[in-house]
């Protein structure tokens, strides 16, 4: 929190000098904020700061509200499903602002790359290159789901559509107001112009697999705010296997066990399904069909 004349700010510190990927981000950032999505306003940043030893300082716009995870045990059950509802709205909202192209396979953003199934095989390449220098991969799954992950990209290509994702909705991204109400989506550290079904992944994981009342009211939000897309399953086993693929490296990197096997369980159900175990699948059908 910093305090300024205009009153009071979130500042975000980086530990080391921001990349062109991470300015890009800001500035896309900016730009969702100018179409009206629920964001928080970029307001400065400075690539060396006094008052924080001289690193680089973003200053956001201050929503008063506390996040849906630390909301949780206080909320009805009726308040948490219109929170739901809502950030499914805002989501959609967020997936029809324009943008040119899916973004490249390194930023997300910035150059713009011609299909979808690009980006992924250019994805699919550099995962490639990364396990090689991660000990302790089972090797089976990892090239069964980057061969699997190659030809389901291929299929999906003609009918995904890029548009701007913010790839990081879960609970604690999402922020109430202290009623209970929906009042913005934060972090866009990740956001990307990709398919918008990857925007998908994440709250299935780790929002509705004990709430499949949750999950039936964010696709209501979504749908009421915007299309549903198009050959959406197929899509999905896309970005599943996406994340799941990324997820197994950098859990390993970083020497996250936990999350490490967990995403290796998912990868191995995954790969045997060819695609068609996801965390929607546990989900009842009638929750998110069009």
């Amino acid at each position: 929190m910093l305090e300024s004349s205009r009153g009071w700010l979130v500042g975000k510190v980086l530990l080391e000098r921001p990349g062109a990927a991470n300015l890009e981000r800001l500035a896309e950032h900016r730009r969702v904020w100018q179409h009206g999505i629920a964001v928080p306003q970029v307001l400065a940043f400075t690539e060396s700061c006094a008052s924080v030893a001289g690193r680089p300082l973003t200053a956001f716009e201050y929503v008063p509200g506390v996040d849906a995870e630390e909301a949780l045990p206080t909320l009805a059950p009726a308040t948490m499903l219109e929170a739901m509802r809502a950030t499914g709205a805002a989501l959609a909202s967020l997936h029809q602002v324009p943008v040119e192209g899916f973004g490249d396979a390194t930023s997300g953003l910035g150059t713009v790359s011609p299909t979808w199934n690009s980006v992924v095989t250019s994805r699919v390449d550099a995962l490639r290159d990364a396990y090689r220098f991660v000990d302790d991969i089972p090797a089976a799954p990892v090239k069964a789901g980057l061969d699997l992950l190659s030809g389901l990209a291929e299929e999906v290509s003609p009918v995904a559509r890029p548009a701007v994702a913010h790839l990081d909705v879960y609970l604690p991204n999402v922020l109430l107001d202290d009623e209970g109400g929906f009042r913005v989506l934060l972090d866009l550290e990740h956001v990307r112009w990709v398919d918008p079904v990857m925007d998908f992944v994440k709250p299935a994981m780790w929002m509705f697999p004990d709430q499949q009342s949750w999950a039936a009211a964010f696709a209501d939000g979504y749908r009421a705010a915007g299309p549903w897309p198009a050959y959406w399953s197929e899509r999905l086993a896309v970005a599943t296997g996406l994340e799941l693929l990324t997820g197994v490296e950098y859990w390993t990197r970083v020497a996250d066990h936990a999350m490490r096997e967990d995403y290796l369980r998912r990868l191995r159900a995954w790969v045997r399904s060819d695609g068609a175990d996801h965390a929607w699948s546990a989900i009842s059908s009638a929750t998110w069909r069009a």
